[in-house]
């Protein structure tokens, strides 16, 4: 009776065991994404880092053709926003020297304009394509295809419209901190997560300032400086919770980051800010 008793109790699992086998599956399953989200993460960074690092590449050889002279930020259209810049406007006559257009083409791709002309607007969401970032959360339906939505924009307080409506493009030789200097960052889409209250329009304009700046990896994003070198970076270190931006003397040494040409300019006052 007893060696029968011994045997229905070792044909099975009790409850406890279940509940135990089931929990070590979970917490298994729960280490398994997390390690995979954190390679995907890792291989999204690397490949953003590289394709900003491209960018600024095109972009110190263009201003080298250019007697020093940057590409523009974006279309100099006044009374068009940055992120009102759709395909036609991309392809006007004042966007000609915008940065989506002149560095694409320096590096044997279709310039935004190109695309717009020849109704290829896929091509821009390749992931091939200069300007795209695996990770950034484009638009999965046909809405992405009526503009063009940069996941990378050039930063805005480079090139500073005055009142009367001028936007003296500069030159690389005015940068007066190249080192310390950004010229690309990772800029946020309208589906990107905000980690900060003070991050703000998220509209996938090409260009951004600091407030725009999109942290995808890990609460983290990519600036790009003048002399070539990236950083990864984290809001906080860029602007305060009140959304100002912070400047050269409230960093700590070592970590200087600087958004106008001149460092004394001050990133938070600008005529015709976007």
């Amino acid at each position: 009776m007893d060696q029968r008793r011994n045997r229905k109790r070792t044909a099975g699992f009790t409850l406890l065991e279940l509940l135990v086998a089931v929990a070590i599956v979970i917490v298994l399953a729960g280490i398994s994404f997390q390690v995979f989200t954190n390679m995907v993460q890792s291989t999204n960074l690397t490949r953003a880092t590289q394709k900003i690092k491209d960018l600024g590449q095109a972009f110190v050889d263009y201003t080298s053709d250019h007697g020093g002279r940057l590409p523009l930020e974006n279309a100099d259209m006044p009374d068009i926003s940055a992120d009102q810049e759709d395909w036609a406007v991309a392809a006007s006559e004042q966007a000609e020297e915008a940065w989506y257009n002149v560095l694409p083409e320096r590096m044997g791709y279709r310039s935004v304009a190109q695309l717009g002309e020849e109704n290829a607007p896929q091509a821009f969401y390749a992931s091939s394509y200069p300007t795209f970032l695996g990770g950034a959360p484009y638009f999965k339906s046909e809405k992405k295809l009526k503009r063009p939505y940069f996941a990378i924009g050039m930063n805005s307080r480079l090139q500073r419209r005055s009142l009367d409506g001028y936007k003296d493009p500069g030159t690389l030789a005015s940068i007066q901190q190249p080192v310390n200097t950004v010229i690309f960052l990772e800029r946020g889409l309208p589906k990107d997560e905000e980690h900060s209250k003070a991050q703000r329009k998220f509209n996938g304009a090409p260009k951004a300032n600091p407030r725009a700046f999109a942290t995808r990896h890990n609460q983290k994003g990519v600036l790009l400086f003048v002399d070539g070198h990236t950083e990864v970076r984290r809001v906080p270190e860029l602007i305060k919770a009140s959304g100002e931006i912070i400047v050269p003397e409230d960093q700590a040494p070592g970590t200087s980051v600087v958004w106008t040409r001149d460092p004394d300019d001050d990133p938070n006052e600008e005529p015709g800010a976007e």
